[in-house]
């Protein structure tokens, strides 16, 4: 008998504000950025107190003393106080993210800079009517419905992109729990030159928008430090340069998704090396700009909720020496590197696209944990990740350990 789970699913429609509407959305904006500054500020002085005196204030002290506030300050009760509420209620997960020590601290909203959502958490307050989105305190909202939303509406949220508005829809739902799959399994290795290959022998070239329109940001870049800053001409340049981001922003998403859907259909396991992608692009600079283009963090998210809905899943393995291993012999070598595209083994001379042969790789790897033939002693927990050299000097290291 199959499990029924809830599952939250987000629609994304674009809306169509009026200018009056557009202009209290902005005023909005300001006051809650005023808001998430003052309790950022209140937070930072409660923890730079010492001994008794230091108190960390929570979510739920600030939102206590937000009606006095909403009191004083009749530009911030034009704002709804559920989405004031929802703000200090972000603002406290992102504290709490930093001392988990999976983020930074939060830092000051800047005007013009960061942009800020308006989140209303009570599904009674809101309501999607046919072509028309009530927000509290806006009025109706008109927006461009292309699919119908199923379940049980959850929360709304209202931003801006470079003077487009959207909103995200959440409704929960009811389904039965998918049964767990574990074939066929494909291996992915991502690069700069060819975005993704995998090891049922396709490559898919990177579009590169980035690179296609970079003349054309170097352009709107340069004329917004032409203009004097504050003027209007040069908040007009900035939303030029914002569109321009938009776009290749909304390209790339799209060749992404198109790759993500493809492989989670028809594969059950996607296995991918593991990268660590921001210590990657400190250390080399020249391919930071290609590296972020490509958007390979961005492809692994939306292959792991695509693969999670079908039953499948995203599995890492290690990356190191990928591209110098033969997938034919196991033989480790940089000199079998010919080229960028050309793998050519030194030891048994099999000849192979470089990317198609790391992606076989990385298909191994993952079969042989699933099989646990690993190594005794082996750190990584996979043999085949060292070059031969320091692979027999561990071996040696292990050895007289063991003595």
């Amino acid at each position: 008998m199959l499990c029924v789970v809830r599952v939250s699913k987000a629609f994304r429609f674009r809306v169509y504000p009026t200018p009056e509407q557009v202009e209290r959305l902005h005023a909005w904006q300001s006051a809650l950025r005023f808001l998430w500054n003052l309790g950022l500020e209140q937070r930072r002085i409660g923890l730079a107190r010492c001994g008794e005196d230091k108190r960390y204030p929570t979510a739920f002290d600030q939102i206590n003393e937000l009606t006095a506030l909403r009191a004083e300050l009749p530009w911030l009760a034009d704002v709804p106080r559920n989405v004031c509420a929802q703000l200090l209620v972000e603002l406290d997960k992102a504290w709490s993210r930093c001392f988990a020590r999976l983020a930074r601290a939060p830092r000051w909203k800047r005007k013009g800079l960061d942009a800020l959502g308006f989140c209303e958490p009570h599904p009674k307050v809101w309501r999607l009517d046919g072509e028309m989105i009530r927000f509290p305190k806006l009025g109706n909202l008109r927006a461009v419905v292309h699919r119908e939303p199923i379940g049980k509406p959850k929360t709304c949220t209202l931003r801006e992109e470079a003077g487009q508005w959207f909103t995200s829809l959440i409704y929960e739902t009811e389904v039965a729990e998918t049964i767990a799959r574990t074939s066929p399994v494909v291996a992915l290795d991502r690069g700069v030159v060819n975005l993704v290959a995998d090891s049922d022998g396709s490559i898919t070239e990177n579009p590169k928008h980035l690179d296609a329109t970079a003349k054309r940001l170097a352009r709107a870049q340069q004329n917004v430090s032409r203009k004097k800053k504050g003027s209007k001409n040069r908040e007009k340049a900035k939303h030029r340069v914002a569109v321009l981001h938009r776009k290749v922003r909304r390209q790339r998403d799209h060749v992404l998704h198109n790759i993500s859907a493809r492989l989670s259909k028809s594969h059950a396991i996607v296995v991918v090396e593991k990268l660590q992608i921001g210590n990657m692009v400190k250390a080399n600079r020249g391919l930071a700009r290609s590296i972020l283009g490509a958007g390979w963090g961005r492809l692994v998210e939306q292959l792991r909720y695509k693969t999670a809905a079908l039953g499948g899943a995203v599995v890492e393995v290690p990356a190191a020496y990928s591209s110098q291993t033969c997938h034919g012999c196991g033989h480790v070598d940089a000199e079998s590197r010919k080229a960028q595209a050309v793998f050519e083994c030194v030891g048994c001379g099999l000849c192979e696209h470089a990317d198609l042969n790391a992606a076989k790789v990385l298909l191994q790897r993952f079969e042989r944990r699933a099989n646990r033939s690993v190594l005794p002693g082996e750190a990584s927990g996979l043999p085949g990740l060292r070059p031969r050299k320091r692979l027999r000097t561990f071996r040696r290291a292990s050895e007289s350990s063991a003595l």
